[in-house]
């Protein structure tokens, strides 16, 4: 888990797993990437967040001349300068972008630039924010269970350790703070149970 001050300032690590692979999280800087080069495509915009619909974030990958260079250099906007998108073709047909390893806390400054307005005009910040906040409700766990729904976006995957099993990473604003977690188990029930388990207290969060 990572826990960073929305207003920006240092991010506090707990817990063993400090990266993941990205998965679905991945498809906002894909969104805002898309945005900023004049592309947006609002119909899929929408899909990609809500229902995490691949296709849709596929299209809007494929709209950019470069999507690895282009989605790298909203991540440095953010602040992160270390993520390198993973760019080799995935023979089981997962994105390259979503199978990215993302540490917590460079999530954690990508959708905090993206909450605090940095990113992309205000009008295209609170569009995007809002789908954040109208999930569909089967993936509406862990971070996703808050009331008042809080904008978050989650990703999941099969974990490529040795020994298998799954993996799940959220990120998402919560009042004052951003957070994300991450979890792996041995199936995908299992790891989204312990990330909810881990879920800090907050306000804004179950």
């Amino acid at each position: 888990m990572a826990i960073g001050p929305l207003a920006g300032g240092r991010t506090e690590t707990r817990g063993e797993l400090r990266e993941s692979r990205a998965w679905s999280t991945m498809k906002l800087p894909v969104i805002v990437a898309a945005i900023a080069a004049g592309r947006a495509d609002w119909d899929a915009i929408e899909s990609a967040i809500t229902r995490s619909d691949n296709d849709a974030a596929l299209r809007l990958w494929q709209t950019l001349d470069d999507g690895a260079a282009e989605v790298e250099a909203v991540l440095r906007q953010a602040g992160d300068h270390e993520t390198t998108l993973e760019r080799d073709p995935d023979p089981r047909g997962y994105s390259s972008f979503g199978r990215t390893v993302w540490s917590l806390p460079a999530a954690v400054s990508f959708y905090g630039a993206l909450a605090r307005g940095e990113l992309l005009p205000p009008s295209e910040t609170a569009r995007v924010l809002d789908a954040m906040r109208r999930i569909v409700p089967e993936q509406r766990w862990g971070l996703g269970a808050a009331e008042p729904p809080i904008p978050f976006k989650g990703g999941w995957g099969p974990s490529e350790r040795p020994a298998g099993g799954y993996e799940v990473i959220q990120v998402g604003i919560a009042g004052p703070d951003v957070i994300a977690i991450a979890a792996r188990a041995p199936d995908f029930e299992a790891a989204k149970r312990l990330a909810s388990r881990h879920v800090p207290q907050h306000p804004n969060t179950p």
